[in-house]
């Protein structure tokens, strides 16, 4: 990629430190944790918790996209792993929200699976590949609607990864666009006629602003030299582990 590619913004930093890294993913988690116990165990859900929720998919994804393609022969394994802990996640989401979603709505991990999929196809076969990728995802995006952000989603993982892997200054700035388009459409876009204020107020500027300001203070925190400090695949357990905490205490 050119060198002379800008940073617009601070949520599409050129690279975090894996301290950083860990900061974000930490942040996202505990944003995650919050989102969910407001939907689940709230009667009336808190609309200033549902704001700060709005981070999580946006960081998660940023970390995702920053990771996916440092080693693409490792692509299809990297997916394999993703659809493993989709599929064993399922049941344990399905149960937690299973009075608030429909049966087939799919948990967030199928969003990273499907689209890293794409990818390992495209590395794989090249355009035959993605052709059978975009399929894929064309079939993914009803059951990720309800629950994982369906079509906004995809494309914001897929604009994040044009912004992280894009071979030349055009694709990034197509990522950059993509990216953002996504991020204003996750949460709320066929409401905003109707609720225009809460709309913008807490679900629209939360899920714009709340990542770039999180991200910006992990550079920030951790512009040093610091190391690692969450285990590798944490993630994985952490999603897992709180549904089926959520499951056991509702």
């Amino acid at each position: 990629m050119s060198n002379h590619r800008i940073n617009p913004a601070p949520m599409f930093p050129v690279a975090l430190n894996p301290a950083a890294l860990d900061v974000v993913k930490l942040v996202a988690l505990m944003a995650m944790f919050v989102d969910h116990a407001n939907t689940l165990f709230l009667t009336k859900p808190d609309p200033l918790l549902y704001a700060v929720g709005r981070m999580a998919f946006p960081l998660f994804t940023l970390i995702w996209a920053m990771n996916v393609q440092r080693t693409p022969e490792r692509l299809q394994k990297r997916a394999n792993r993703l659809w493993l802990w989709a599929f064993i996640t399922q049941p344990v989401f399905s149960l937690a929200f299973r009075h608030h979603e429909p049966w087939y709505a799919l948990n967030i991990l199928f969003v990273f699976a499907s689209v890293t999929q794409l990818l390992a196809l495209k590395y794989r076969y090249g355009k035959k590949g993605v052709i059978s990728g975009v399929l894929l995802l064309a079939l993914m995006v009803w059951p990720l609607q309800p629950a994982s952000f369906g079509l906004a989603g995809i494309m914001l993982a897929a604009g994040l990864v044009l912004v992280y892997s894009g071979p030349t200054y055009r694709i990034y700035r197509i990522g950059i666009i993509v990216s953002l388009l996504s991020l204003c459409s996750l949460n709320g876009i066929s409401h905003i006629l109707n609720q225009p204020a809460d709309i913008l107020l807490f679900a629209t500027l939360p899920t714009l602003f709340l990542p770039m300001i999180i991200v910006s203070l992990a550079v920030s925190l951790c512009s040093g030299k610091c190391s690692r400090f969450m285990p590798p695949r944490f993630f994985y357990f952490a999603y897992a582990g709180h549904l089926l905490i959520a499951i056991i205490i509702s």
